[in-house]
């Protein structure tokens, strides 16, 4: 995936997933480039998205990012949700690297990422655990508790 001088980013899981997904649907990069270009996103050319997904093992180039936009015009033209271009659906108990000192299973990723749970390394990189929660809409924050009561109650 990426070279073992450098931190494997999660451009480089994205890159890998839209590779991935892209073959899946059976559609070749020009495809890709129409349909992303379709959706408003021009600058994904057959050009960048060859770069995106192949220059991941150079050790001589940098590879090439993946922005929010790109990422989001991506998952409208591969049909695939966002999120997993992001985290891999598949294997929820392996590592995923958040960042160069985080690594986190892929399903506690994707549960941060859509609000259901934080991450939580340690509590000296979080802080209150309480603080994630304040940022959920009342109705998300709500579920989740009646969630986590009736499980409570399996016990």
């Amino acid at each position: 995936m990426a070279n073992m001088d450098r931190h494997t980013a999660v451009s480089d899981a994205v890159a890998a997933r839209v590779r991935q997904v892209r073959i899946r649907r059976q559609m070749n990069v020009p495809e890709l480039a129409a349909r992303c270009a379709e959706f408003g996103a021009p600058q994904l050319t057959a050009q960048a998205i060859y770069k995106l997904e192949g220059q991941r093992d150079s050790a001589a180039r940098r590879p090439r990012q993946v922005t929010v936009d790109e990422l989001l015009a991506l998952g409208l033209a591969l049909n695939c949700p966002p999120l997993y271009l992001i985290v891999p659906p598949d294997d929820p108990d392996e590592p995923y690297p958040v960042t160069a000192t985080v690594t986190e299973s892929r399903a506690n990723v994707a549960d941060w990422f859509v609000g259901t749970g934080p991450i939580m390394p340690s509590p000296a990189l979080v802080g209150d655990v309480r603080q994630f929660y304040t940022e959920l809409p009342e109705a998300k924050f709500q579920a989740i508790l009646g969630y986590k009561k009736d499980e409570a109650t399996d016990l």
